[in-house]
């Protein structure tokens, strides 16, 4: 039953909502950049949130996993980018919504 009420909806066993983020930092020495990234995934990791992208010399680009359906997603998300909306390192930020 299990099965076809998955196919039925088009939800995959192993589906987990993520949402992409993408922003403008300031240009940051080697020892800040790692330091800015240890805060990042530490802000992340406080919300159960798991992260993966890279970073440039003045751009970010993460794709952000927010867990398992129904563990509010949405809400976790916006805590997290409402934590790091006032960072200093970070110039401007764009996140796109739970697909």
């Amino acid at each position: 039953m299990k099965k076809r009420l998955r196919k039925k909806w088009g939800v995959g066993e192993f589906y987990r909502p993520w949402f992409a983020f993408t922003a403008e930092i300031k240009p940051l020495a080697d020892g800040d950049q790692a330091n800015f990234v240890a805060r990042f995934i530490a802000e992340a990791e406080m919300r159960d949130l798991r992260c993966e992208g890279n970073i440039g010399d003045i751009e970010l680009t993460v794709y952000i996993e927010t867990g398992r359906l129904a563990t509010r997603n949405a809400e976790r998300r916006q805590e997290f980018l409402d934590a790091i909306g006032g960072w200093d390192e970070i110039v401007k930020f764009e996140a796109s919504e739970i697909p």
